[in-house]
């Protein structure tokens, strides 16, 4: 029963690794395609509560149509 429970659990972690890595970046290049071709997108009222104290810029891939936020640019 442990191994099942642990075996998901670690799914889930990998997932949500996965979601982060293909969602945040430092710099303005997508990190699905690496292009330089974004839009800037609105935020919810909950990043916008925490930009006041992380620098966060949400975009929006012309590319791949990939929607990532920027963290300290």
């Amino acid at each position: 029963m442990k191994l099942v429970f642990y075996s998901i659990a670690g799914l889930v972690i990998l997932a949500a690794l996965t979601y982060l890595y293909l969602h945040i970046s430092f710099s303005i290049k997508c990190p699905k395609c690496g292009k330089i071709d974004e839009e800037r997108i609105t935020r919810s009222s909950l990043a916008r509560f925490f930009s006041r104290f992380i620098p966060i810029k949400a975009y929006h891939c012309r590319k791949c149509w990939n929607e990532y936020v920027v963290i300290g640019h």
